[in-house]
């Protein structure tokens, strides 16, 4: 190794540019989304040029000013996750790798506690009865009007008779 490529291992780097508030908000976003998706933390620092370390503290404040209000929503949000997982043990699986079989029964057993939370009861009082019945009578009376003006324009054109239409040479 020479002298040139010794300077160029320990010429320090040089410093990245500060980030302002909407620029950490954006890779904020951008490491959430990796991850809900099922970025691995290695894949997203290599990407964003950070240590996995800071990945996953970046990763961890998201979470804690996200605020998931809902038990569904979430449990949404781990199916998403739990996908890349399933499709990884299920290839294994296919492969023939019997240790893989432990870790597919597991996915599996999540998907099915997931799903049971993701599933969302269907509220369906006299309220939302009134307000489908307002619908469907809207609707109705929309299509009732717009059937009448069509039949009164039709009504109001005059009709074509015999003596005033051209001859086209046909006959009967």
């Amino acid at each position: 190794m020479d002298q040139a490529d010794m300077d160029n291992e320990t010429a320090a780097k040089p410093a990245r540019p500060r980030l302002n508030p909407f620029t950490k908000a954006a890779r904020r976003e951008r490491i959430f989304s990796r991850r809900l998706l099922g970025a691995s933390c290695a894949d997203i620092a290599r990407q964003e040029g950070l240590s996995q370390q800071r990945v996953r503290k970046i990763f961890a404040d998201a979470l804690r000013r996200r605020e998931i209000d809902d038990l569904p929503d979430h449990a949404l949000i781990q199916l998403v996750r739990l996908e890349r997982a399933y499709a990884v043990a299920a290839k294994a699986v296919q492969a023939g790798n019997l240790k893989a079989i432990r870790p597919y029964i597991q996915v599996i057993e999540q998907f099915d506690r997931y799903r049971k939370a993701a599933a969302r009861p269907e509220v369906y009082d006299a309220a939302a009865r009134k307000r489908l019945f307002a619908k469907l009578n809207r609707v109705a009376a929309e299509i009732e009007a717009e059937t009448r003006k069509r039949a009164s324009g039709a009504a109001a054109e005059p009709q074509p008779n015999a003596e005033t239409q051209p001859d086209s040479g046909l006959t009967p």
